[in-house]
């Protein structure tokens, strides 16, 4: 039987980040895209949320009128659609 994390760990390599992107021209999309900076200098453990938060954001660039700065989204209990 194995056991789960039972290898040896990874061996350390350097990580090639890809170069800043350019800006889209949108400005709700690159203050989204402008978020993964802090992934960088992030704990692997706090990527998932971080990459959620920009996808949330990046959202809701999509659901924004264009030329309108985008409305705050409601807060709503868990469960509530």
């Amino acid at each position: 039987m194995t056991v789960p994390n039972s290898s040896p760990e990874p061996e350390t390599r350097d990580i090639q980040w890809p170069d800043d992107s350019e800006t889209t021209g949108d400005a709700l999309v690159d203050r989204a895209l402008g978020l993964l900076e802090g992934v960088r200098e992030a704990p692997i453990a706090e990527h998932g949320e971080l990459y959620a938060g920009i996808h949330d954001s990046l959202l809701a660039a999509l659901d924004a009128e264009p030329g309108l700065p985008a409305a705050p989204r409601p807060i709503t209990p868990e469960g509530d659609s």
